[in-house]
């Protein structure tokens, strides 16, 4: 052995041992040493404003305001803003405004553009405000302050008055009376609150007045500037409609009347709103509430019962749900008024689905003589009108008809046709009822046809040439008049309007691939073309062979009153026939697109 190399590695190693091994104890101790320190999580910044309140000139035009985050991100954050309106409205003293404020990785600020309108109407002492608000905030917080108030110092002068000048009002001595909570008191019996304004455009204003069980209260507007038109709503000491009213009686009256009685002590709220889109300043009008004398019945009335199983349903709102179908409508309705009103008008709705036939039925006793119309799923009238007073000479109930043109709310008012005295309106009862069908009837089985396989071909299916009758069609489900189908007399348009497109002529002899594209539609809005809503669904179209009388092909229209036939095999015409309407047409060669036009027809004119 080599005694000086291995004393040489020998004094290496123990040299190593001296230096590594204190080193690793030291780590080691030291690692032991140290708490368990782990990284901190990532804050997530705040945004805000720098203050609450901000004044600003009417003459400043474009304001920009600062919204900073409290730290930087390392991503990008962004935050939502709006404008609300104050005592300032929007288009008139400042223009609306709205956006996202987007923050780029490591940005602390950003700015909103807000523009200041400089009318030339004098605002008053008091500066007219508005607020920014932020909102909807994304990978950031919202601090505070979220909503910055600003006030806009009117550069305008105090007019000199005049001696017989009118001062201008704007804002009403009531405000703020926007909301219930904030109804302004009025008293029942005290003289007309008057001065109030509409201004700005949307304003609203609430007010209360205390209503004693047993009396019963007219809620009126007067003397209204014009170009005011209001539309007043009454509410119960539980915030629940009981009353509504646009126009007062009278021809160009425009204030609003509400009468009713009240069963429960309390507050009872009008709500007034303006529905003239004209500009609403310097405009007033007032506002009274009266307690009526209940009158004394007489020794011989008879006590009238109460109101039907619906009431109250005199509003949209408040419609009563009619289920479709035949004893699924309501009987012994009655027409007598709720909450002092002078009559009393129905209100009910159907779930209607688009392209179902609905016929609704009013049954009347002795006493009553009904109206009915329809409105759409807005509250409003179809365009022509629909409704109908009595179903025929003697007859007094009503019935209405609708192809629906839509999936949603049909609304059914019913109202009397005269208004029958208070103590006898419990006589006036009747039963209403409405019923679905489908649009097109169901035709009666067709013979059986042999089918065989093409002798060209290895595979699909083709009827036997075989002379066959047009189908006979079962009856419509429900006696209804589609006397409108009928083409109306010259010069008006005709009910049916076929428009094929151009088609060639077939080379003679031998077979040919046709195909025919069949559309049905009811021209609501008398375009002429057809809409995606005005298909009529499930009618029936057959194709024969025009020469031998052989059926070629039959189908059914889908929801946009559509439907195809293609790879139809024919040796010469085509005759298409939609049997429900008595419509044929021959298509000679090639392939043709034909539109059935079903003109619509005007109903008589419902309840005024």
């Amino acid at each position: 052995m080599n005694t000086t190399h291995f004393a040489k590695n020998f004094r290496i190693g123990t040299s190593l041992f001296i230096v590594v091994v204190p080193v690793l104890v030291f780590a080691l101790f030291f690692m032991m040493a140290q708490p368990n320190v782990q990284a901190a999580p990532s804050q997530v910044p705040e945004v805000a404003f720098a203050n609450s309140q901000l004044t600003v000139n009417e003459d400043a035009g474009i304001v920009n305001v600062t919204v900073s985050l409290d730290a930087t991100a390392a991503f990008d954050v962004s935050v939502d803003y709006a404008t609300l309106s104050g005592t300032a409205a929007g288009g008139v003293d400042y223009s609306n405004t709205s956006g996202t404020l987007t923050f780029p990785a490591n940005t602390l600020t950003q700015t909103v553009p807000l523009p200041i309108i400089d009318d030339s109407v004098y605002e008053g002492t008091t500066n007219e405000y508005f607020y920014l608000r932020l909102l909807d905030p994304v990978s950031v917080t919202i601090g505070t302050p979220s909503v910055l108030q600003i006030f806009i110092d009117d550069n305008e002068s105090a007019p000199t008055a005049t001696p017989n000048a009118t001062p201008s009002i704007f804002v009403d001595a009531y405000e703020p009376n926007n909301t219930l909570g904030e109804a302004y008191t009025i008293a029942a019996g005290a003289s007309a609150t008057c001065s109030i304004t509409l201004w700005p455009t949307g304003d609203e204003d609430w007010f209360r007045f205390v209503g004693k069980a047993g009396s019963t209260y007219q809620i009126a507007t007067s003397n209204l500037t014009p170009g005011l038109d209001t539309v007043m709503t009454v509410y119960d000491v539980n915030g629940n409609v009981i009353g509504q009213n646009d126009d007062a009686p009278g021809i160009g009256n425009r204030s609003s009347l509400v009468i009713i009685s009240v069963n429960t002590d309390g507050f009872y709220y009008a709500r007034v709103i303006n529905r003239d889109p004209s500009d609403p300043s310097n405009k007033t009008y007032c506002i009274q509430v009266t307690e009526l004398a209940t009158p004394t019945p007489t020794p011989s009335q008879t006590p009238v019962p109460g109101a039907d199983e619906c009431e109250y349903n005199s509003t949209i709102a408040t419609a009563c749900v009619l289920e479709v179908g035949e004893g699924n409508g309501y009987t012994g309705m009655s027409l007598v008024p709720v909450y002092g009103s002078s009559q009393d008008t129905d209100m009910y709705k159907v779930w209607m689905r688009q392209g179902t036939f609905y016929v609704c039925d009013t049954y009347v006793n002795d006493y009553a003589d009904t109206n009915m119309i329809f409105l759409d799923l807005n509250g409003g009238d179809f365009q022509p009108n629909l409704g109908n007073d009595n179903k025929a000479p003697g007859d007094y109930g009503s019935q209405l008809s609708i192809l629906a043109p839509y999936t949603g709310w049909l609304y059914i008012e019913i109202g009397p046709r005269v208004p029958p005295p208070y103590e006898e309106s419990a006589l006036h009862q009747y039963d209403i009822e409405c019923i679905a069908s489908i649009s097109t009837p169901t035709p009666t089985p067709s013979p059986t046809t042999v089918y065989v396989a093409p002798p060209s071909s290895g595979g699909g299916v083709q009827p036997t040439v075989t002379p066959l009758a047009v189908p006979t069609f079962l009856p419509t489900p429900t006696p209804i008049d589609f006397s409108f189908l009928t083409p109306a007399p010259t010069p008006t348009p005709p009910v049916i309007q076929i428009q094929p497109l151009p088609t060639s002529t077939p080379v003679g002899g031998g077979q040919q691939n046709v195909a025919i594209n069949v559309t049905v539609y009811y021209d609501s809005n008398y375009n002429y073309l057809p809409e995606l809503n005005e298909g009529v669904q499930e009618l029936a179209v057959t194709l024969y062979d025009n020469a031998t009388g052989g059926l070629l092909a039959f189908g059914s229209t889908n929801e946009a009153g559509t439907v195809s036939f293609t790879s139809i095999t024919t040796a010469g015409a085509v005759r298409v026939s939609v049997p429900f309407l008595n419509y044929n047409q021959v298509v000679v060669g090639g392939s043709a697109t034909i539109l059935v036009r079903i003109a619509p027809q005007p109903l008589p004119i419902g309840i005024p």
